[in-house]
């Protein structure tokens, strides 16, 4: 039997009501400013794992499963971000966390700027790593792909399927099938290719919903939110990353970094150089 996934034994780990559903939750404890991180699709809160420990000493790192993700509920309804943003806004409330930095990828990148926007009084800061931008002449490439790209085509195009096959193989299968998993294993994250796998395997079909909603528009949104933000944007050709600056140039305190051979998960493709500026980023704080 495979080993699952363990947070250290000092971190807090439980559930709270938040917008109706409940929400499982860990969280370090530290005695720093609170950082709320939110995974992206069909992730969990524990695939952070390495970012919580790494700001652990700092900062009060807090990790939560979104909606149809991980332990938490996964409700009849809509799953798009105004669904999303009130899932993390009433888990600040539940946890009574105040001025607290949000941090989301992908799906929640798209999430805290909802929250952000809705409520520009709760964050302190906002870090976006590769956040979706539903435009032209940007991310093209991602949004083309599949949630789950690297199954083989003959399991289905369709989320729910996929998730039906993830639910119906071990860990150790998926391991074995997918190629994102060796490739993290052999760049040295065996722990992170596990973490991702059991976040797989918990997924509920529900999440399917999320595909059919509309992102965020940031060129609506981005003007709403006041906290000072971070976008850590993947390697792009300087055509892309031109109409980027021009995105982030549309927040009232932001500043981009694009970092170099990085894909979509900035910080699991080059986890050292994302660090160094996400940490410049919270020194300025």
């Amino acid at each position: 039997m495979s080993q699952q996934t363990q947070v250290p034994e000092q971190w807090e780990r439980g559930f709270v009501e938040a917008n109706g559903i409940e929400l499982h939750y860990c969280r370090t404890g530290g005695s720093g400013p609170p950082v709320v991180v939110s995974h992206g699709f069909t992730d969990d809160g524990y695939c952070r794992l390495d970012l919580a420990r790494e700001l652990a000493d700092d900062f009060d790192v807090v990790l939560y499963d979104a909606r149809g993700h991980g332990r938490s509920d996964a409700p009849e309804g809509e799953y798009g971000p105004p669904e999303r943003a009130s899932d993390l806004l009433g888990l600040l409330d539940a946890l009574a966390l105040e001025d607290p930095i949000l941090f989301g990828h992908s799906m929640g990148a798209d999430t805290v700027t909802a929250a952000a926007a809705r409520r520009p009084d709760r964050p302190r800061a906002v870090v976006l790593e590769d956040p979706v931008w539903i435009l032209d002449g940007v991310d093209d490439d991602l949004i083309e792909e599949d949630p789950g790209d690297d199954v083989e085509e003959d399991r289905g195009d369709d989320i729910e399927e996929q998730i039906a096959w993830w639910q119906d193989h071990s860990v150790e299968e998926l391991l074995e099938a997918d190629t994102m998993f060796r490739d993290l294993a052999e760049r040295g994250q065996p722990d992170l290719a596990r973490r991702v796998a059991e976040a797989r395997h918990r997924l509920r079909p529900e999440i399917a919903r999320v595909s059919g909603a509309e992102f965020v528009d940031p060129t609506e949104t981005y003007g709403d939110i006041d906290a000072p933000t971070l976008l850590l944007k993947a390697d792009a050709d300087e055509a892309e990353r031109e109409r980027e600056r021009e995105i982030a140039a549309l927040l009232p305190d932001g500043r981009i970094a694009h970092v170099d051979d990085a894909g979509h998960c900035v910080f699991w493709d080059e986890r050292e150089r994302a660090t160094e500026e996400l940490r410049a980023f919270l020194e300025t704080l």
